[in-house]
């Protein structure tokens, strides 16, 4: 452990940045995948309500579409709470100062020569009060900046269009011709039945009498 105060409050200061951008990542992943979902989901809907495809072609969209929610789920979402929750691994604190240095430039030497200096004590070295106190000298010129605000919170507000035009592209043919959905919803989810395409016409008896 350090001794410094100033090194710990760095570290902790470090570890929530870390929190907030695995925050920032999971909001991002939960765009990205409503995006994607609901985009791939009306391309399939749209193809079935024109195609009128065999039960082989709609297991295979069925299946594919449960593999594709769960592979974005698992990588865009899962992935992000288990790091949030430090299950595996995650960004280091030198990567995390990396990030940091790329939005406050000005203390980008000073933030990564303090974890270098932090990372000499205590392994042995024999001027362990002079690390401490450059220690010391470098955290108190940093100590002022805000790191969480090195993740841009404002891209994902850029990115709900994303998710919210397939939402609702889905919702106006909910509402406006809900055949179009609803129908081909039907027939992928039971796509062990056999399904007949509608004739394009109707005969229309207008005689009581069939003679």
């Amino acid at each position: 452990m350090h001794n410094t105060k100033s090194f710990e409050a760095l570290i902790s200061k470090i570890d929530a940045f870390i929190r907030m951008y695995y925050k920032n990542r999971i909001i991002r992943g939960i765009i990205y995948s409503v995006a994607l979902l609901v985009g791939f989901f009306l391309v399939l809907n749209l193809l079935e309500y024109f195609s009128y495809f065999g039960q082989l072609t709609r297991a295979i969209l069925f299946f594919g579409y449960i593999i594709l929610a769960l592979s974005l789920t698992g990588v865009y979402i899962i992935v992000p709470v288990l790091k949030l929750f430090k299950i595996g691994n995650r960004i280091s604190y030198e990567q995390a100062a990396d990030i940091i240095s790329r939005h406050f430039p000005e203390i980008s030497d000073k933030l990564i020569n303090t974890l270098q200096l932090g990372s000499m004590v205590g392994v042995g070295s024999e001027n362990i009060q002079m690390l401490e106190a450059a220690i010391l000298q470098k955290t108190e010129r940093i100590k002022h900046i805000p790191f969480t605000d090195a993740i841009d919170k404002k891209e994902n507000v850029r990115k709900i269009p994303y998710a919210l035009i397939p939402l609702s592209i889905v919702l106006i043919l909910l509402i406006a011709a809900p055949t179009v959905i609803k129908g081909p919803v039907q027939r992928i989810s039971n796509y062990q039945v056999h399904y007949e395409r509608p004739m394009p016409f109707r005969f229309i008896i207008t005689h009581n009498e069939l003679n």
